[in-house]
């Protein structure tokens, strides 16, 4: 079952001044009041949870490396600096521009 966040649409008690969650069916219908103070809410839309089942590339995972390899690879501390890729191409750290 999802679970839905509410909000008071005008004053509220400490409980839905802020947001509050509700485990709820799909299917249910949105509270309308709060369970709490009885004042009005409304359901917020909010970021969804996404759970990636696909193992990762290479590039993608975080992986950290030896100090000869990280050397080898131009990388800080075993992990990638900041740094903006286009075309392949290396671009300079910290700017934000391709070379």
């Amino acid at each position: 079952m999802p679970v839905y966040e509410y909000r008071a649409v005008e004053e509220g008690c400490d409980y839905c001044q802020y947001k509050f969650e509700v485990l709820q069916d799909m299917d249910e219908e949105p509270i309308r009041n709060c369970p709490r103070c009885g004042a009005p809410v409304r359901r917020l839309l909010s970021r969804p949870y996404i759970c990636v089942v696909d193992s990762l590339s290479e590039r993608e995972r975080l992986v950290k490396y030896t100090a000869e390899e990280a050397d080898r690879m131009g990388l800080v501390d075993g992990f990638a600096g900041d740094r903006i890729y286009e075309d392949g191409q290396k671009g300079e750290q910290g700017t934000g521009e391709a070379p």
